[in-house]
Parts: structure tokens; C-alpha cells; sequence
């Protein structure tokens, strides 16, 4: 995917995570697991965040470590771990340290043009009626 930031001028090339269906003979759920790479050519900054998919026996699920690192320097300016939808600790370089909980950030709703002024190629403008035969 990309990324594009104007207001900075940044692009982001990204790649996504693996979607993994679990337990479809009982209570069936999706996990996240893999690699995924962020690149800004602009700043020299990238990322890599890595998805952990829950052990067979013990572990957790929705594990997450990730690494940014400035490449012109190759200097590793954070490292995260945690979970990517509960508590996630960013130590700095300097040995700062961050927690976020991400239970307790606020929901910002989106803002969605409305499908008329939305081009032809857009996600809800293309699947618009797809959508409504769900709803």
C-alpha cells in the first residue's frame, strides 16, 4: 500500500500482515501474523513491525514487536512491543520509555465524503451496492 501524507510531502510504501482463520469448527476468529515493512523515502525513516500469531499451546494473541530505524544513520530510534489492540510500550533511543493503552484512546469517527462526490475507483463509491445488499 501507499501512504501519502501531504501536508509533509511523505509517501509511505507499506506492505500488510497475514489474516489467519482460527478455530472455524468453534468460535471462529481472525488473527494477524507476519511481517509488515514501512518505507518514507523522504525522511530516511523506516519500520518493520512484526505480527506474532498466538503459540498452540499457551501465548498470547494480537502480540506485536516493531523496530523504526533511520537508514541513513542505521540507527534504531524505537522499539515497540505489547499488543496491537491493548498495551504497547515504545522505548526510545534515549531510554525514554512510552506506554499507550489503546483501550483507553478516544474514538474519532471518520470523515467520509459523501459517495456522490466520491471518485469512481474509491472503496465505498465501487462497492457501494455490494454494501447495501450486506446491510
Amino acid at each position: 500500500g501507499v501512504l501519502y501524507l501531504m501536508e509533509h510531502e511523505e509517501e509511505y510504501v507499506f506492505t500488510l500482515p497475514s489474516a489467519y482463520a482460527r478455530s472455524i469448527l468453534t468460535i471462529p476468529w481472525v488473527e494477524l501474523g507476519g511481517k509488515v515493512n514501512i518505507n518514507c523515502a523522504r525522511t530516511g525513516y523506516s519500520a518493520t513491525v512484526t505480527f506474532h500469531t498466538k503459540p498452540f499451546y499457551g501465548g498470547k494473541v494480537h502480540r506485536v514487536t516493531a523496530e523504526v530505524k533511520h537508514n541513513p544513520t542505521n540507527t534504531i530510534v524505537c522499539k515497540a512491543q505489547g499488543e496491537w489492540n491493548g498495551v504497547l510500550e515504545f522505548t526510545y533511543s534515549n531510554g525514554e520509555t512510552k506506554v499507550i493503552d489503546t483501550n483507553k484512546l478516544p474514538v474519532i469517527r471518520k470523515k467520509i465524503r459523501p459517495i456522490a462526490k466520491q471518485g469512481p475507483l474509491e472503496s465505498r463509491h465501487l462497492w457501494q451496492h455490494v454494501t447495501s445488499s450486506l446491510k
